[in-house]
């Protein structure tokens, strides 16, 4: 909560705002990439995780397209809701609860 306090005070598209955001990213890809969790039989990716791929990948493709050729992305329509400072720490903490779940699993 404190992380998301102070996360929430840099301005949007900002350089700060970038490092805050790449900090718990780097850790978090660190974690995982440093505990090692026994395999589990039948591969990693099942029926279950396809749905949510296609999900990341359109998402993901809509982003790039959207910084490519300059036209809204979802950060950019995210701006008016996160500009009100208690929604933006929400905001904050909502991004570090899921990257807290994605790395605990």
């Amino acid at each position: 909560m404190g992380y998301a306090l102070l996360g929430a005070t840099f301005a949007s598209h900002s350089v700060p705002a970038l490092v805050a955001v790449l900090v718990p990213g780097v850790a978090a890809l660190a974690a995982v990439a440093l505990v090692r969790r026994p395999r589990v039989p039948g591969g990693r990716f099942g029926r279950r995780h396809r749905a949510w791929l296609v999900w990341a990948l359109a998402f993901t493709a809509w982003e790039v397209a959207s910084l490519v050729l300059g036209e809204l992305s979802f950060s950019l329509l995210l701006d008016p809701v996160l500009a009100v400072y208690p929604l933006r720490v929400a905001g904050w903490v909502l991004w570090l609860s899921g990257l807290w779940l994605l790395v605990r699993r």
